[in-house]
């Protein structure tokens, strides 16, 4: 038998009444969903996004909240609220969806995809998943060498680009097997990379190469968990 998922508490915020009160329409028919509240922007969110029943934000980023106004949203809520946001609206291009990224969001819907993903894209977020394309997947994670390259300690000088992209993935909990597949090479070509990881940083095992990454690369830790990044298949 098998188990039934747990209510989905939502919060939809969008500036177009209509559609805002189509979607509240759509999701509180869903079975598994619960509607929280819905509000025209994020000054008007803030009571709802105070209460502990909130699981996930949906954010509309069409029409006049699309490019800067939206990102300006997304980056107040992620300065105001650990709870995880999924826009609607973005193109599924590398560019808009890793600048959404870096601004916080746990999820992405474009105008092409159907309600259904809409369903599975926030009981993703909820779990920590971030669901993309092969190329999206493949920009984030470059963007992912980049940063580590501008903010490379001490600790972590002695690291190729390819290695401290693994550390970062390791940091997110990810295996060795789906490192290979995140970066398309082979599976023993991940672990001599993560052997060569923990030798240049003289730990024995990938709880400490996470500690290394948290405590001495990005100095503290954010309130939101890491994002899994999940390519489709294509």
């Amino acid at each position: 038998m098998e188990e039934t998922p747990p209510t989905l508490r939502v919060v939809v915020i969008s500036p177009v009444r209509i559609y805002v009160e189509g979607l509240a329409h759509l999701l509180d028919a869903e079975p598994g969903i619960r509607l929280t509240g819905t509000a025209g922007g994020v000054d008007t969110a803030m009571p709802l996004l105070d209460r502990p029943d909130v699981d996930v934000i949906l954010l509309d980023m069409t029409g006049d909240m699309a490019g800067e106004r939206g990102l300006t949203v997304l980056h107040r809520l992620a300065g105001i609220t650990a709870v995880p946001c999924v826009v609607l609206g973005i193109p599924d291009r590398p560019a808009e969806v890793i600048a959404c990224a870096e601004a916080g969001i746990a999820g992405y819907v474009t105008n092409e995809h159907g309600f259904a993903d809409l369903v599975g894209t926030l009981r993703s977020a909820t779990r920590g998943e971030f669901t993309c394309g092969a190329d999206i997947a493949a920009g984030l994670v470059g963007r992912l060498a980049l940063l580590a390259r501008d903010r490379r300690p001490a600790a972590l000088v002695n690291l190729t680009s390819r290695e401290l992209e693994i550390a970062a993935l390791i940091e997110s909990g990810y295996s060795n097997k789906e490192i290979a597949r995140l970066l398309q090479i082979q599976l023993t070509t991940a672990k001599n990379h993560v052997h060569n990881i923990l030798e240049k940083l003289g730990v024995r095992g990938r709880g400490q190469v996470m500690a290394a990454v948290r405590g001495r690369q990005w100095g503290t830790e954010t309130a939101r968990p890491p994002l899994r990044v999940l390519a489709e298949s294509s």
